[in-house]
Formats: structure tokens, sequence, C-alpha cells
């Protein structure tokens, strides 16, 4: 019997694959294809096993994105025409993620499950070798493989078809429609299948894309045509700004209202919000959500300036020793915390992690002489402590009042919750050298839940939130030098401007705490100069609005540490990592990684 990678009149395919595998890899493989013995080369220089696969596999796919949802319907419609064939219809992501399969044979159905060709897993190239998957990615085009053409040996037994999905507006490679079945199946009808579904995946994908940038597009027009103001119309891939926006806000404020659209604009009810900006104006964004049909396609936001309110000379140019920001909702929030322990009241401060709400409560301490006493409720909660609540008493009474900054104390629960409100119970009434001088607690950005708020919130007469990084990027220009201090020592260490630009660009999801790792880790980098963006984590040398999955955050960080060892050369990065040198100029551009010009 022939095989399907066996030509009739050459050398079966098992030989020449067998050959292959056998001796040094050669440029060219006479009697297999140029685009299979590539991908043969790829598989080696990655060094894919042989015999069995091993495909990632990743829990988070996206099974909700633009491309699952405009396949859904295209693909049930091509399942039913299959109902009486062997062949499996497989969409996967631009990275070879598997994100559904449908079969009705169940003979194929257990033969792919044997191959880990199902849902989660990764069929790029990297993990198994020539495919029809990986190999349709790395080519960017369609590619049919038989057989022996695998380079798995585990494959031989199938036939796939990959044909890529190209996104209809912004052209980018989304995914790939494959199907398989086993290698006696006619190849070239296989192939032409595949072709055929990915067009009429991406002829749905402009259907649905088309009809949301469109409704988005036109109530943008139509509120730029409603009034003078600032508008922006934002969803996850556009982002339109109109002449009265640029009119009035400079390029750095215009990049913190877009910042402010990203947690705003999947809502769907209207929301108002004031934003501080960097260069001091305080802006009133109204958002409103637009739809296309039943589906979000958007939203758009007038701007406004608000007037902001008179304040007492200097109270919110405070400097707290220890931390530094201009920004005016940091001044504010700083303001604050300093005032409630001059009037005697006891203080909640909330904020995401990271964004230095004990910091703030030690700055305030200091600057009025008081010793700080931290607790940290999460250690207590885990059981890290035992008579914790004793222990803070006795510390209280050692020497003059000083500060109690309770950590996490919506992590307290039950016993422990009970513990700290007697004790609190007992400072309220007790003399004041008996008594901290101010308590703080510290809480998180979601709201503590009943038994905190019934049992522990009414002791703190004010909350006061600590605003996120990404809300007050004009500080890094203050941060950056004050925590590069920290970890330089008497080491002569600053940073370029272009590497400032870049940390300006970022999310900073983990706030000034991730900031700061991000500085102690270039320090190690680079002992003494300027910091280049190329000693950056490499997490922090792109920039993507979309949050990476855990696969792309690998593949990312291999290329960004393949360009920085052959200094920016991407030919020479792409050979290193196996990829083609399309592959790495797209993956570059997806990722946002930034060139460095050192």
């Amino acid at each position: 019997m022939t095989t399907q990678g066996d030509r009739p009149g050459s050398q079966p395919m098992r030989y020449l694959r067998e050959r292959f595998l056998s001796s040094p890899p050669l440029p060219e493989v006479p009697g297999v294809r140029d685009v299979i013995s590539a991908s043969w080369r790829r598989a080696l220089a990655n060094r894919v096993a042989t015999e069995a696969p091993e495909p990632i596999f990743v829990t988070d796919r996206d099974e909700e994105s633009l491309l699952a949802h405009s396949a859904t319907p295209v693909l049930v419609n091509l399942s039913e025409e299959m109902a009486n064939h062997p062949v499996a219809i497989l969409l996967t992501d631009a990275n070879g993620l598997v994100v559904s399969r449908v079969s009705t044979d169940h003979a194929l159905t257990s033969g792919l499950d044997t191959i880990s060709l199902a849902p989660g897993y990764s069929y790029a190239e990297e993990s198994v070798g020539t495919n029809g998957i990986g190999t349709a990615l790395e080519c960017q085009k369609s590619v049919l493989v038989s057989g022996f053409e695998h380079f798995n040996s585990s494959l031989t037994e199938f036939e796939c078809a990959g044909a890529p999905i190209i996104h209809p507006l912004r052209g980018h490679l989304v995914g790939v429609l494959d199907l398989t079945s086993w290698a006696d199946t006619s190849g070239p009808l296989l192939l032409t299948l595949a072709r055929t579904t990915a067009k009429r995946i991406e002829e749905a994908m402009l259907a649905t894309t088309g009809a949301r940038e469109l409704s988005l597009f036109r109530e943008y027009l139509a509120s730029c045509q409603r009034g003078s103001g600032a508008i922006l119309a934002v969803n996850q891939d556009v982002v339109m700004v109109n002449s009265h926006a640029e009119e009035l806000y400079d390029v750095t404020d215009r990049a913190a209202l877009i910042t402010h659209t990203a947690d705003l604009v999947g809502s769907t009810k209207p929301v108002t919000v004031v934003a501080d900006l960097p260069s001091g104006t305080t802006a009133r964004m109204e958002y409103r959500p637009v739809y296309s049909g039943s589906a979000l396609a958007g939203g758009v936001f007038r701007v406004k300036n608000q007037t902001q309110r008179r304040r007492r000379a200097g109270r919110n140019d405070l400097q707290l020793p220890g931390v530094v920001g201009a920004n005016p909702q940091w001044r504010q929030a700083c303001a604050a915390a300093d005032s409630s322990l001059t009037g005697s009241t006891w203080l909640a401060l909330s904020g995401e992690r990271g964004v230095g709400k004990t910091a703030v409560a030690q700055a305030v301490a200091a600057r009025h002489g008081r010793r700080p006493v931290l607790v940290d409720s999460a250690a207590v909660a885990d059981g890290g402590y035992e008579d914790w609540a004793d222990d803070l008493a006795d510390e209280v009474t050692r020497g003059e009042s000083p500060v109690v900054i309770i950590r996490h104390a919506d992590a307290l629960t039950g016993d422990d919750l009970q513990r700290l409100t007697t004790l609190l119970t007992l400072w309220q009434g007790a003399p004041p050298d008996q008594a901290p001088a101010w308590v703080v607690v510290t809480l998180g950005d979601e709201p503590p839940g009943s038994d905190v708020q019934g049992c522990l919130m009414p002791f703190f007469a004010h909350t006061v939130e600590i605003p996120p990084l990404r809300h007050r990027l004009d500080d890094l220009q203050r941060l950056v030098p004050h925590l590069l201090g920290r970890h330089a020592a008497n080491r002569p260490l600053t940073m370029s401007d272009t590497c400032l630009r870049q940390l300006m660009r970022l999310p900073w999801a983990g706030n000034v705490r991730q900031l700061d790792e991000v500085l102690a880790d270039a320090a190690r980098r680079r002992r003494s100069g300027t910091i280049e963006v190329s000693d950056l984590p490499a997490e922090c040398r792109t920039f993507t609005r979309r949050q990476l999955t855990k696969l792309e955050a690998i593949e990312r960080d291999a290329i960004v540490r393949s360009l920085a060892a052959n200094r920016g050369n991407k030919e020479l990065a792409a050979a290193d990592l196996g990829m083609s040198r399309a592959t790495i100029y797209r993956k570059i551009r997806a990722f946002g990684i930034v060139p460095d010009h050192s």
C-alpha cells in the first residue's frame, strides 16, 4: 500500500525521513518538498521529539474571541456536510493553540486524543514539528502534510490540511483552520476544502468586525457633530480622537485619557469618572457604550475640563518623607492621610496591590515622629502568628504611642477578626499613653466582605483610595530616580529618556511594587552608567493592549532574549529560534516588542 506522503515512482517518504534524521540536515532534501524539508530543519533546531509529540497545554484559551465567535456557524455547517466522512475540523489561534475540534468519527477522535490534537494543546512547530497547523503558521500559507512528511513518527498515520485565517481589516494572522483525517485520504481535496472554509471564516469576521467598527464610527461622528468638546471613541482594537481633543490636551494628557478609557470601555452602562491628568488638569469623562445589534462595539467618551475645588494653600503640596509624586490624585490622597493623623481619626487606605498604601501610612508616621508598628493580617489569617493580638497590645504600650498599621485587614475572618475588634474597642477607651496615636488599616480594591464591613469598618471614619500607577504615569519621572537610588546605592546609575518613555507605555498591573522590582532587576544588569531599554526585563520591552496568554508570554520572552543575544539582528534571532524571518517580524509586531537601538 502506498502511504500518503509517499510518491509513486520515487523513494518512499518513510525512507527519506529516516535518511534525513540519521544524517546532518542538508539545505535541500531530494524527493522532499521544500516546505517540508525547511520545516524538518526547524524541528531539528528546536530539538523536537521524533517519536512522541509533546504539545504544550494551556488552560486559559480564549473561546469567546472574534475568531471563535465568527467561525462557529461556519464550522457547524461544515461538520453537517462532513458527517459521513472521517474528518476532524480544528480551529486554532495564532499560536497554534487548538480552540475547538469537531469530529463525528469515533475512531478518528480516539486517534487524535492519543496524540493530544485536542482543545487546549498547542500544535506549533516548536513543540510538535512539521504538521498542518504549525507549518501553516510558520509559512503563512496553506499546507498539506501527509503521512511520513510529519516530523514526529506518532503523527504519520494522519494527514492534515492547514489554511491560515487572516484578519480582514488589520491583515494579521489570527489562526488556522485545519482538517485532519487518516493518511489514505485524498490530500488535494482536503486542502481545497480547508482553504475554502478559512475564507468563509474571514468573511464572517469581516461581517462582524465591519458592523462593530461601523457602529462605533457612526456614533463617534454623531457625537462630534452634537458638540464642540473633546471626543474619544474606543474599543479593544480602535482609538479615535477628534481635533478638539488634540487641541485641548497635549500628547501626555491624551495618553493618560486613553489609559483611563481602558478601565471603562467594557462596561455595558453609562459611567462618569474624574481623571487627574499629568498637566494638573482634572477632566470629567462621560462614557456611553455603543452597540452593534446586541454586541458591544465599544464606547464613546465626551471629555470636559472640570474646575478644581479651591483648597487650602499648601495642603495638597505636602511632601511626605520616603515617598514621591506630584500627580494631583496622589497629592490629595497623601494630604488626606496626613490630615487624618493630625485630626486624631483612624483611617482606612484602599487600593490595588502594590500602589503604596503601607508606604503612605509609614510616611505620615515618620513626618510626625511616630514609630510605626506593622501587622500583616494576611499572615495572621494563614495561621502565621500565635497570640498576635496580645503581642500587638504589648507593643503599643512600649514607649511613646506608636502608629499601628494593619495591612490586608480585609483578609481577617472569624476569631481573628473578633480579636482585632476587641483590641480596637479597648484602645478607643484607653488613656493616650496606653493607646496608639493613630490606627490605619489597608484594604484591597474590592469591597470588603460583610463581616469586615460590619465589624471592622465602623472604627474608621474615612477611607482614602491610593491611585494605581497607570493613573499617575507622570510620576514616573520622580519615582524612577527615587527607587533607583535605593538599588544603586552610591553607584552612578541613571535612565535614558527612551527607556523612561517605554516605562510610561506599560500598564503596570503590579503598580509601584512591580516598578520597584523592574528597577531592581535593571540595576543588577547595569551596574553603572545609563539604563537602556535592553536592560529591562523581557516583559517591559514590549507593548500590547491585550493580556497575553502564558504561551504567548513564554514566546515573547524567548524572542526578546534572542534579539538581545544577537544585538537586535532579527534574521539571526529567527535562526536561533527556528523561525522564518517572516514569522519573527510578524510576532515582533504582534507582541509590540521594542527594538534595541543601543
